[in-house]
Parts: structure tokens; sequence; C-alpha cells
């Protein structure tokens, strides 16, 4: 089969320009072929078609999540939901050259959307864009990505929700993670080539996903580092469906500031009730360890700040008091194990957060187990689990229990 990718011989003129054509020239098109051995498909990774010279490729993925979960608390009616948890449409490749790469993904479920019933309408909160981005990789040491994506700030949270090892993450990612933004950072994934270390450094908008405005200079700056000391692995993919023959270790640490951020969880969760801002200070500290179907990784948070009060007042005119800073820790630890010669995983994970000094930030805690059957790895895979959820004692807290289904083409 053949398929035309165009691209103007003369790089001044733009495409579709014929006003910048010099008269009396005809415009140059070149083709480039895509020959049937460059078009495959892969589980996980979608339908891929690159052109002969390598200079154009597009891979496309759908991805759908389904999921059941029945929530039984003391003192209040058990609840049972089923909803699609998530419905993704992604795009990637590169264009004009193997150093040019791209990546688009879209969502559609109301989940992914934020519904919301205001004046008894239905309406979403956020737009269908999650990820648009640029990547240039001409030099290993100083890759340059723009666009909104995930910030390179907690590891669990950067690792796709489509390869996690239970239902969904810790309830301290959910707390202290740094959620997609728009922006830009410089990054490393194998820096000086010894096969041992990573970087970014990023500057963002600090309005989060979906921003349609900014007008002001209050950005996020962030930088992290990972050291490898047994070399490279696939770290960025919850289990070890490998089943490594050496083990794998990966250590990092992250740093965030938000300058006057207006977002309560720096650029998540909507604004301060007294419609100021606050200077955060955010860190992470996570490990992995995998080895022949064993998993090990825990992540420690700590987040503190100032507030800049808004002054705002309520319909009475009375000053809004300044709300205080979610201001504490959060960890996490988490195992699983790949039964040997079986596609099953049994894991388990117990987690934390902890409000420290003067903070809006209230005690939780965690603690579950989980199952997964990988029918092919985690693009077909059917995973449960049983979380206790308590802020007191044991006994008086949420009992819950997902099912999810998942595949990816």
């Amino acid at each position: 089969m053949m398929v035309a990718a165009q691209a103007r011989a003369d790089d001044h003129k733009i495409p579709g320009d014929p006003t910048l054509i010099p008269p009396g020239e005809k415009e140059k098109v070149s083709t480039r072929a895509v020959a049937e051995t460059t078009a495959h498909w892969k589980p996980g990774t979608g339908l891929t078609i690159k052109s002969s010279d390598g200079d154009f490729g597009l891979a496309t993925r759908l991805r759908l999540q389904t999921l059941a979960t029945f929530e039984d608390e003391p003192g209040s009616r058990a609840q049972t939901d089923l909803l699609l948890r998530r419905a993704r449409l992604q795009f990637k490749g590169n264009t004009f050259g193997k150093h040019n790469k791209f990546k688009s993904e879209l969502a559609f479920s109301p989940r992914d959307l934020r519904f919301k019933s205001i004046d008894g309408n239905t309406v979403p909160r956020e737009t269908p864009l999650l990820t648009w981005y640029v990547e240039l990789d001409y030099l290993r040491d100083l890759t340059l990505r723009v666009g909104q994506y995930k910030l390179p700030f907690s590891r669990q949270r950067v690792i796709s929700s489509g390869n996690q090892q239970m239902v969904d993450r810790s309830i301290a990612n959910g707390e202290f993670n740094i959620d997609r933004d728009v922006g830009f950072d410089i990054r490393s994934k194998d820096l000086f080539g010894l096969g041992k270390f990573r970087y970014y450094l990023g500057i963002y908008n600090g309005e989060g996903r979906s921003p349609f405005s900014n007008g002001n200079t209050n950005f996020l700056y962030l930088a992290r580092v990972e050291f490898l000391p047994l070399g490279l692995f696939k770290d960025y993919s919850e289990g070890d469906l490998q089943r490594l023959a050496r083990p794998g270790v990966s250590i990092g640490l992250g740093y965030i500031y938000g300058h006057e951020a207006a977002g309560t969880r720096i650029n998540r969760h909507g604004g301060f009730a007294d419609g100021g801002t606050a200077n955060f200070h955010d860190v992470v500290a996570d490990v992995t360890f995998k080895y022949q179907g064993l998993s090990l990784s825990s992540e420690v948070f700590y987040r503190t700040g100032t507030r800049n009060p808004g002054g705002a007042v309520d319909d009475m005119g009375n000053l809004i008091p300044t709300e205080p800073v979610r201001k504490g820790i959060g960890w996490f630890a988490q195992a699983g194990y790949l039964l040997p010669r079986m596609p099953i995983e049994i894991a388990g994970r117990f987690g934390q957060i902890l409000g420290r000094g003067t903070t809006a930030l209230s005690d939780e805690n965690e603690a579950g187990v989980a199952a997964s059957y990988y029918f092919a790895h985690h693009p077909l895979k059917l995973q449960a689990d049983a979380f206790q959820l308590w802020a007191g004692d044991f006994g008086d807290g949420a009992t819950r229990v997902r099912v999810q289904a998942q595949v990816s083409f």
C-alpha cells in the first residue's frame, strides 16, 4: 500500500501558501512511501505506520477501563457504582524527521471530563484534551518537550493509569501529585550515556489542565533526578511482568516550587475560599525494585508553604478567613508478586496522609490487597482490589471493593 506524506522541498516556504512561490515556479512536492513491512499492530501500542525513510510515523491507540465499585461505611447506606472510568484515544509518532516527536491524548469518559450538574444541566468542567506535546530529542542530554502533559514529579502519577498493578493509585498520590500543566522542560532519558541517570528541569503555567488564560507570571518550577544503579529497565510500569533476570532499581527525587499558586493543591482542586494564593514547596522521594516477578515501590511526599490572603468577603460583607495551606506528609509502600508460570499477580499497599502544623490537610489511611489476571500483560487485564479507608479508628472507616477490566488496542 502507498500513503503519501507531503513536505515542501523549499523549507523557507509555507505549505499551502501560493503567494510565497516565486512567479513561474511550479510547486515542488515530495512524497514518502509507506512500505507494507513498516505497518504493524501491537497490543497496547495500536496500529503503527511509518514512512520508508522513517521521517514520518504515526501510532494510534484506544483504551477503555470499565469499573465496578462497592463501598460500605458505618452509618451510611452502601453504594454500588458501574461506570466507564476511562475512555482514551491516543496518537503519537514523529514528523519531518526522527527527532521531531509528538503525542496527543483525548479523553471522553464522564469521569475524565469531570461532569457536574449546574442549574439542572450536566456540563463538563474539562476539555477532552489530556495531553498534547512536541519533543525534540536531537541531543541525548538536552531533549526539549513543550506542550500540555503530566509533570515529571511523582513516579506513580507519571506511570499510565493503564500500567498500574492495582485498580488505581494511592491516596498519597491523589493528594500530593502535580497534575498535567502547560509548559516546557529539558530532560535526558540517559544522561551521559551511562545507563544510570535521568534528569528533568521545567517551567509551567501553573493553571493545570485545560487553561484558557493566565495573565500573570506565577509559574511552577520543577526539578527531578533519577539514579538507576544497576542500569536502565522498564521502571515506569508497575509490576514485573517481564520477570527480570537481573534486579532493577530506580531511585528518584523531585522538587516543585509554585509561586503564588491559585489552587489549594498548587494547580488542582480550585482556589482558596478567601481568593488568595500560596507559595508552595513540594518534595517527593521514590524508589522502585523489580526482580523475577517481584516488585516493590514506595514514595514519600512533603509539602509546606505560605499564604497570600485574598481579602474576599462573604454575602454579608464579612472578611472570609484566610484558609491555611495543606501542609503535611504522605507516603505509601506497595508490593506485588507475579506467580510462577501464571499470568496472575497478587499485590498489597499501605498508605497515609498526615497533616502537620497549621494545615487544612486531614489525616487519612489506606490498607488493601489486589489480584490481577493478565490476559495479555497490561493491555488486556482484569483487576480487583479491596481496601479499608479510615481517618480515626480502623473499624469506623469505609470498606471499598473494586473490579476493573481494561482493554487497550
